[in-house]
């Protein structure tokens, strides 16, 4: 019986994990972290041809020196722009985190990002020992992992670890695990040991990943929060070990991304509840196609501009997760006969659409409908090519999941707000109000979060009327000298945090840094 349920656990754990790489040629051009991508993106043509291969689709990793035409100083003036990204500073490790400001909402954790709207991610507080780890916000995973301290691969050598030393409670265990991630791919094992955000901390069994592929070198989270449930019970998820302790009136979680244009800074993940701030009018929910399982519900309608295009009862994934969206080829001809100069690739892969289109896309959901402006939809210029009338749209043209569900990533959840209710399985949607730039800058980055230590053993726990990142994890038997030494590490972090939140950060999908970037002028450059 164990063989046969530890079989059903690596069977699932290939199944219910939509979190989908991905970076176009527009961005990596853009960026000057790609130069020769054939193939990849190519110019706008016609669909027939297009493969219509089902699955996972895999991207080949290149390194090659640089040989595009862009003038040096070109090309060194585009990474300084990256990093005067406002609210950026350097993290201990090569990556860069914009920062949401501390949430003022109880049982709540703020949601950082690149400052690109490339990925979100918020800090946990692993072990007795309070590890500060960043986690991708993840609805479309049910697994959560973090990169070990045995890991050896060059994507491990440039994030922040976690391993037996960073813990009293670390319970090691013989169960393992290996997930595939579209052009990436971790494989490690479960342990067991605490983890905490918002005011809470729970006994979590988790990846400890001592294998991870090197698709993860620009990604500057270090690990995934798995945030969907699991179709099994041989190592519950952190959402289902979450219900099982109580430590919620509501078993919901709501999830606010913002724009890194609007300057909002108000990325969030609530616990329990809402924040009514966040939203305008009234959520309506959705139920799930499958009670218990991951956060896929039917479309009602789906077009541009009040158009439908007949894609009624497909079923979409919610996925913080994803950068950008994602559908079958067959759905996305349907889906984008409705705009005016729209072309498929060659390969099939994607759309181009005029730079010059305006008109929004629309997803509708149980009889209300939601608006993606353009801004969102419609990326750079195809190939990156800054002579080109024609712009890559961010829905793209992929078979991304085995049974052809559509993956409704943050170009979709930059305009609404979600809830995911775990007690009545279903998802709540609601438009979000028009963001007013502040007309002060917003604080600058912090490097720690609250973390206290309270005695006892590994325990769920909260605490009375938390906000932010008042974190709490389990410690040993006595307090951790942090507890005790006012001077400490965890004792600074704690002081930071008094007046600023601290941040985190990602990408499906990710970002350039000044090290790696000055670096690709003269030296091989990774892109995916």
């Amino acid at each position: 019986m164990v063989v046969l349920n530890l079989l059903l656990l690596c069977f699932f754990s290939t199944l219910v994990t939509a979190f989908y790489p991905f970076v176009p040629k527009y961005r990596c051009v853009e960026d000057g972290t790609c130069l020769d991508l054939a193939g990849r993106e190519t110019p706008a043509g016609t669909l027939d041809g297009a493969p219509q291969r089902p699955g996972i689709f895999k991207i080949k990793i290149e390194q090659t020196p640089p040989t595009d035409d862009i003038p040096h100083d070109v090309r060194v003036a585009r990474y300084a722009d990256q990093l005067a990204r406002k609210n950026a500073m350097k993290r201990d490790n090569i990556f860069l985190t914009s920062k949401s400001d501390k949430p003022t909402t109880p049982k709540s954790n703020a949601i950082d990002q690149d400052g690109t709207d490339f990925c979100y991610t918020t800090s946990m507080f692993v072990g007795s020992k309070n590890k500060r780890l960043r986690m991708l916000v993840d609805t479309g995973a049910a697994n959560t992992w973090v990169m070990g301290s045995t890991c050896t691969n060059s994507s491990c050598g440039i994030h922040d670890l976690y391993g037996p030393a960073d813990s009293d409670t670390y319970k090691a265990s013989t169960s393992t695990f290996s997930l595939n991630y579209g052009t990436g791919m971790v494989s490690g094992q479960y342990i067991e040991d605490t983890m905490g955000l918002a005011g809470f901390s729970l006994p979590v069994q988790f990846g400890v990943a001592n294998n991870v592929s090197d698709d993860f070198n620009n990604y500057p989270m270090d690990g995934i929060l798995g945030l969907s449930r699991v179709p099994n019970p041989v190592i519950p998820g952190f959402v289902d070990t979450l219900m099982e302790k109580n430590l919620l009136e509501k078993n919901i979680f709501s999830v606010n991304i913002y724009r890194a244009s609007d300057l909002a800074n108000n990325g969030e993940i609530t616990f329990g509840g809402v924040d009514a701030s966040k939203y305008t009018g009234e959520i309506t929910y959705t139920d799930i196609t499958a009670p218990g399982a991951s956060w896929v519900i039917p479309v009602g309608e789906a077009g541009f501009n009040g158009k439908d295009s007949g894609l009624k009862g497909r079923n979409a994934i919610i996925d913080t997760g994803t950068t950008y969206c994602f559908i079958p080829p067959s759905d996305a001809a349907l889906f984008y006969a409705n705009v005016a100069g729209a072309n498929v690739s060659e390969d099939g892969t994607s759309y181009g659409v005029p730079c010059t289109t305006t008109i929004p896309a629309e997803f509708t959901f149980s009889g209300v409908t939601y608006s993606i402006p353009s801004k969102d939809w419609i990326g750079g210029k195809v190939g990156g090519v800054e002579t080109q009338t024609m712009c890559t749209s961010n829905i793209y043209s992929r078979n991304t999941t085995e049974d052809g569900s559509w993956v409704l990533g943050d170009t979709f959840l930059k305009s609404v707000y979600a809830v995911f209710d775990l007690d009545q399985n279903r998802i709540g949607l609601a438009s979000k109000p028009v963001v007013v730039t502040p007309p002060t800058p917003v604080s600058s980055l912090a490097s720690g979060s609250a973390a206290q230590s309270p005695t006892g053993g590994p325990v769920a726990t909260m605490t009375t009327g938390s906000q932010g990142f008042n974190a709490i994890a389990g410690s040993s038997s006595a307090p951790t000298g942090s507890a005790a030494n006012p001077t400490s590490p965890d004792a600074e972090a704690q002081s930071q945090t008094k007046d600023s939140s601290a941040s985190s950060l990602l990408g499906t999908h990710f970002t350039l840094y000044i090290a790696a970037l000055i670096a690709t002028t003269a030296a091989a450059v990774t892109v995916f």
